[in-house]
C-alpha cells in the first residue's frame, strides 16, 4: 500500500514526479518556443481566453511542469496545466477571484515550498489519441504527485466541467451549478 510519506511534499519534488508519471503516458513538458501553438490549440479548443506566450514562459520558469503536452508526429495533440500555488491564492481560488490568464508569479509555489493548494490551468485536445492520453493521465497525476493537496478548476466548457466531475472527482465549490469545481486531497488508503 503506498505510504503518506513517501509523496513528494515540495514544488520540486512534485514538478519531477509529475514530468515521470505524465512520460509514461507520452507527455512532456511545453518547451517555450511551443507557445505559440499551445495557445491556439486552447484558445481554438476550449473557446476561451487563455494566457498570453509571455504568462506561459514566465509561470515555467518558476515551475516546469506546469504545461505538459502529448505529441504526435512531432505535432502536440494534447495538453494538461497544472500549477502549484502558495497559501496566498487559497482565498482568491475559493471566491473565484484567482486570475489564470494573467497568473500572479507571486502565488506560484517557488521549488523549494510545499503548495498549499492546486489549479487545473487547462486541459485541451485535439484528436482522439491525444484527448484519451489526456483522459488516461490525469488520474495518475492527481492520486501519485498532486494527491496530497487539494485542487480547483474553473470549467469554461460544458464538456471540461462534466468530465472534471464525472472522471475526476471534482465538485461544485459554491451551488450546483457553479463552474468553479474542488477536488479533496486524495485518501491513499481508499484509492489503493
Amino acid at each position: 500500500m503506498p505510504d503518506f510519506d513517501s509523496r513528494p511534499r515540495t514544488a520540486a519534488q512534485i514538478g519531477a514526479a509529475m514530468l515521470s508519471v505524465a512520460a509514461e503516458f507520452g507527455f512532456r513538458a511545453v518547451a517555450p518556443t511551443e507557445f505559440r501553438a499551445v495557445r491556439t490549440l486552447a484558445a481554438r479548443r476550449m473557446k476561451h481566453r487563455v494566457s498570453t506566450c509571455r504568462t506561459f514562459r514566465a509561470v515555467l520558469a518558476i515551475q516546469p511542469a506546469s504545461s505538459l503536452c502529448f505529441c504526435e508526429d512531432g505535432v502536440i495533440t494534447g495538453l494538461n496545466g497544472v500549477l502549484l500555488l502558495r497559501q496566498a491564492a487559497v482565498a482568491q481560488l475559493m471566491s473565484g477571484a484567482f486570475d489564470g490568464l494573467d497568473v500572479d508569479l507571486d502565488l506560484l509555489a517557488r521549488p523549494d515550498e510545499a503548495p498549499a493548494i492546486g489549479y487545473g490551468w487547462g486541459m485541451a485536445a485535439t484528436t482522439k489519441p491525444g484527448g484519451a492520453a489526456v483522459i488516461a493521465s490525469t488520474m495518475p497525476l492527481r492520486v501519485g504527485p498532486l494527491g496530497a493537496i487539494p485542487f480547483i478548476t474553473n470549467a469554461v466548457t460544458a464538456v471540461g466541467r462534466h468530465v472534471s466531475i464525472t472522471r475526476f472527482g471534482y465538485r461544485p465549490l459554491r451551488g450546483p451549478d457553479d463552474n468553479l469545481l474542488i477536488n479533496d486531497p486524495v485518501d491513499l488508503r481508499r484509492a489503493a
